[in-house]
């Protein structure tokens, strides 16, 4: 048993059948501290938090900014471009056997330069649809033997290195989903992916350039360390699963990334947690609403905004 401080705790993440008593949620309410809740696969399922982070104010300048095409247009632009970069810099990093070539990397720049030149939002992300085919069909060649994979598969996860990114995934959306509510803004109104049924679309939008950051290093790196094995996984009927004991090791792995410090914006010097990056974005993000102006959004790829995050 283990005492932990209400002071180190940013969100908390249920998975499976854990159980949290009435008292322990009533003291997290009282402190804004939002509780997630996941299936024993790694499927986000719900969150509980008290609400009172909502901010009106901030919500109807958002609402305003997510109706307005030019302004969501140029947002979209900047998580697109940084995404590729990221997507990019991730596939040099480990490449490093020379497996890919300068025909592959020049793929992403060729991207790169059609965003520039993207007059819709359905362009953007066409153009980044395309190009995430060629870069998983790429990541599959980093992979050690015993963890390949053909293309993206959602739920359920057709592989195991699918069934990890799936996982992580649902935890990098959880955790822009409580920076979302911590900065009073609404989970609803987006820039980028349209709203359907209960879909939070902006935290969609603000993890789509993080995902190679945060989940698929983490992933290429525990698997090629061999940190995770084959005997960490089970396959069912519906999809190939985390055995609890992997749900531990990857869980852990994810926990420790979020919370090293790395130089994050290519433009700022300092260097952050992932979760003081993210939520400074989120504030770049507000002044680019209140100032209707996407140039305010400090992307990590590109540097954005005036002075970096702060």
């Amino acid at each position: 048993m283990k005492e932990i401080s209400f002071n180190l705790i940013d969100n908390i993440l249920v998975f499976g059948n854990a159980q949290l008593s009435t008292q322990l949620l009533k003291a997290l309410a009282n402190r804004d501290i939002f509780v997630f809740y996941f299936s024993s696969k790694g499927e986000f399922l719900f969150s509980l938090d008290s609400f009172r982070k909502e901010n009106f104010e901030k919500q109807r300048s958002q609402a305003r900014a997510s109706f307005d095409s030019d302004f969501c247009l140029g947002i979209a632009r900047k998580i697109a471009t940084a995404k590729i970069g990221n997507q990019l810099n991730l596939l040099q990093a480990f490449d490093e056997n020379d497996l890919l070539d300068q025909e592959d990397f020049k793929r992403f720049g060729d991207a790169l330069v059609n965003l520039e030149q993207a007059r819709s939002i359905a362009e953007i992300m066409g153009i980044e649809g395309r190009l995430a085919k060629s870069y998983f069909y790429l990541l599959n060649l980093l992979v050690i033997d015993g963890f390949h994979f053909s293309g993206r598969s959602r739920r359920p996860a057709l592989d195991k290195f699918n069934t990890l990114l799936n996982f992580g995934y649902s935890i990098l959306y959880s955790c822009f989903m409580g920076l979302i509510h911590k900065n009073g803004l609404s989970l609803g109104f987006g820039v980028m992916h349209q709203p359907h049924d209960h879909h939070a679309v902006l935290a969609s939008d603000l993890m789509e350039e993080w995902r190679p950051v945060i989940v698929d290093d983490t992933v290429l790196g525990l698997v090629n360390r061999q940190e995770i094995l084959e005997e960490h996984f089970i396959e069912k009927e519906d999809g190939i699963f985390l055995t609890p004991e992997g749900i531990e090791i990857f869980s852990r792995a994810m926990r420790e990334r979020i919370l090293e410090i790395h130089h994050y914006v290519e433009l700022d010097k300092n260097r952050y947690t992932f979760l003081y990056a993210a939520d400074q974005q989120i504030k770049s993000l507000i002044r680019s609403f209140e100032a209707l102006d996407p140039a305010e959004y400090v992307s990590s790829y590109t540097g954005g905004g005036k002075d970096g995050l702060l």
